[in-house]
């Protein structure tokens, strides 16, 4: 029996815990060819040191999560994986490296039988959860417990859909096992591996839901960071706050670390639909010429419109026309963004997505900093939903969870020329604008 088959019988037998509020299953990701999970590898491997004993070191605070208080009585789950032993199946001199909290580093296991890492709680405590951030998009893992006579027994299973994910544990369980899938051989790499007591999940615990079947509000980006750097409050109101399903786009993919600290930012943003990625490289131009002679104009025309047909958002964001500061990649953006609102509308054009998920029109598209009919946003108002914070407020944490980027001269700022307030409506079914200060007006 296949890997595959084997899977899909345990997924049918086990009663999972999957990503997302309401135990809500992984939906299938389609358009994999324009979600790449390829990216600039991180540090590499170069000890294969005999299976040994690590005891888990405290977070250093090189990972930034913004952790928000979860109301109500039940005791909330406690991150002891500093008091976990761990033990992997080989490699273990350089296990270290998925307890260091950091996204530059990942532990890289030997591919077969020895692909797992056992995790000991001790005495007084017991394990009610695991969550793991992957270097690159995993393929199916689970979690075991040994029974009686010492076998290993799956009782989670998760196909691997995400860079960070969560499984529930067994109740009591204080021995158990980050593996392969049944019938799966290869190798993982793991940047991260937190331990969970029994308890309440807290809220920093990431649990994705599915890319959006239907989104409300679709912000195509060109980076990890522009996210916040360049629409301020736009995801703490709509997503955070206000409880718009959110889908972000991006273009250019990253490397590994960065696209962790991505979804660090919009799990603190209050976005709950994982973002998708484009496969576009990485590479600085001061126009839209040099860029798209970099990237394709019909690839990347091709990409967003099947974005628009498969999220099939009411509200489209999006960059400036001139980049900000020029960045041709966000030239791009905004250019791509102009056409495929309309392209996206014809079933001659691009018919492999029209036929896959049929034609959309966009009933409003923003442009950052884009002149006719302004629109300056209030970033300013208290959110219930972060504890009485602006979404300027959270924004601004939002992006320190780029930690790589912290030594830059970026900032979320909201004034100046390029204020994260400053957007325009460039097209609308529904009318222009008249109070401009909800990029959902006419539409509630």
């Amino acid at each position: 029996m296949t890997a595959r088959r084997i899977l899909a019988a345990l997924l049918a037998g086990l009663v999972m815990i999957c990503t997302g509020a309401g135990a809500e299953p992984a939906g299938p990701m389609t358009q994999r060819e324009t979600e790449t999970a390829a990216g600039a590898p991180g540090e590499s491997e170069t000890a294969a040191g005999a299976p040994g004993e690590v005891p888990a070191a405290g977070a250093t605070g090189r990972s930034a999560f913004i952790v928000r208080e979860t109301e109500g009585e039940a005791e909330i789950s406690r991150d002891i994986t500093a008091l976990c032993t761990l033990t992997a199946g080989a490699k273990g001199a350089t296990l270290k490296r998925c307890l260091d909290r950091n996204y530059k580093t990942y532990w890289r296991s030997v591919n077969g039988a020895k692909a797992w890492i056992e995790v000991s709680v001790p005495e007084g405590e017991t394990a009610g959860g695991v969550s793991v951030q992957w270097h690159e998009h995993p393929h199916a893992w689970s979690l075991q417990t040994a029974d009686g006579t010492g076998k290993w027994e799956t009782v989670g299973l998760t196909e691997g859909r995400y860079l960070a994910e969560w499984l529930e544990l067994p109740e009591g369980t204080t021995r158990f096992r980050v593996a392969n899938a049944p019938g799966e051989r290869r190798h993982f790499n793991l940047t991260e591996i937190r331990i969970w007591s029994a308890g309440e999940t807290p809220k920093e615990v990431q649990r994705w839901r599915p890319p959006a079947e239907k989104a409300d509000l679709m912000l195509l980006v060109t980076h990890s960071d522009d996210e916040v750097l360049w629409f301020g409050g736009t995801l703490p109101t709509y997503a955070g706050e206000r409880d718009k399903v959110c889908q972000v786009c991006m273009l250019v993919p990253g490397g590994g670390f960065r696209r962790l600290e991505l979804l660090d930012s919009l799990w603190t943003c209050g976005v709950k639909n994982y973002p998708v990625w484009g496969g576009m490289s990485d590479a600085y131009t001061d126009s839209l010429r040099k860029q798209y002679g970099r990237w394709s104009r019909e690839r990347v025309n091709n990409l967003v419109t099947g974005w628009i047909r498969r999220f099939r958002p009411d509200v489209l964001i999006t960059h400036d026309v001139n980049g900000e500061y020029g960045h041709g990649g966000h030239q791009v953006c905004a250019d791509a963004a102009m056409q495929s609102v309309e392209l996206a509308s014809s079933i001659q054009k691009f018919p492999r997505t029209a036929k896959e998920y049929g034609t959309w029109d966009v009933k409003k598209c923003y442009l950052h900093l884009w002149e006719e009919n302004p629109v300056e946003m209030d970033w300013d108002q208290p959110l219930n939903a972060f504890g009485g914070k602006t979404s300027l407020e959270v924004a601004r944490e939002a992006f320190r969870c780029h930690t790589s980027q912290q030594r830059t001269h970026y900032r979320v700022r909201d004034e100046g020329p390029n204020s994260c307030r400053l957007f325009g409506l460039y097209r609308s079914l529904v009318g222009p604008d008249e109070a401009g200060n909800d990029f959902f007006e006419h539409l509630e």
